[in-house]
């Protein structure tokens, strides 16, 4: 396989005792977290500013898209807040993470106000738009499979974590590189799909990584923390290329 490169990380114990550690460069230049409304539709999103982000200086897009549950006013925030902002704050980007408001983020409606907010992100904010990077969780994951799938006009890169593939995530002519992270211990998104699509892709001469996590569940969300921190030298050469 020319591509595809499958990582078996450490065990849970070991991570959350790096989580804990983290400090000096993870802890600095934190950013400004807030909730926000798009205008035109509606829909609720928290956002994360990155400390001394200035109008003159193009920043990163990261859009996060959270897990499934109950969508009450700025579900988003804890996922973005627990999990995302913390393992990508070194990448220097604006992260909006919407509120789905559909009951799936694969629905039309929701597909059409995440299309709405980041029209809207960019009109607000400056944003390089080669260095965009689409990442999701669970019910999340599932909707980056699908939303990367049709627009990947709009991301460099996709960062998968804990998604099932879509049907027909196999045939999609990819030309962005896909990141998977996915844990052999996943009691609710079996790994087995994961792992046969990258291999599929890998065979098309697609640009994906598999990383596979051990000793972590599905809802030991902050556990992937450092999976997705890991991640990011990858990120910075997508956006190169």
């Amino acid at each position: 396989m020319k591509n595809l490169c499958a990582l078996v990380l450490p065990s849970f114990a070991w991570l959350m005792a790096l989580v804990a550690g983290a400090s000096g460069s993870w802890g600095a230049n934190l950013p400004t977290v807030r909730e926000e409304v798009v205008p035109a539709s509606g829909q609720r999103y928290t956002i994360a500013i990155p400390g001394g982000y200035s109008p003159g200086k193009p920043v990163p897009l990261v859009l996060a898209l959270h897990y499934g549950g109950t969508v009450t006013p700025y579900f988003s925030k804890p996922f973005l807040v627990n999990l995302v902002e913390p393992a990508l704050r070194k990448l220097g980007a604006i992260i909006v993470a919407p509120d789905c408001t559909a009951g799936r983020w694969t629905e039309p409606q929701a597909e059409t106000d995440v299309l709405v907010l980041l029209d809207h992100v960019r009109a607000s904010w400056a944003i390089d738009p080669a260095r965009t990077l689409i990442t999701g969780f669970s019910m999340g994951g599932m909707g980056t499979w699908a939303l990367a799938a049709r627009h990947q006009e709009l991301f460099a890169a996709a960062l998968i974590v804990a998604g099932k593939p879509q049907e027909g995530s196999a045939e999609v002519a990819w030309r962005i590189p896909l990141y998977l992270i996915h844990s052999r211990n996943d009691e609710v998104v079996p790994l087995g799909p994961t792992a046969a699509i990258a291999k599929v892709l890998d065979d098309k001469g697609v640009k994906v990584k598999l990383v596979v996590v051990d000793g972590v569940t599905h809802y030991q969300v902050p556990a992937f923390v450092p999976y997705m921190r890991a991640a990011i030298p990858w990120i910075e050469r997508a956006w190169k290329k």
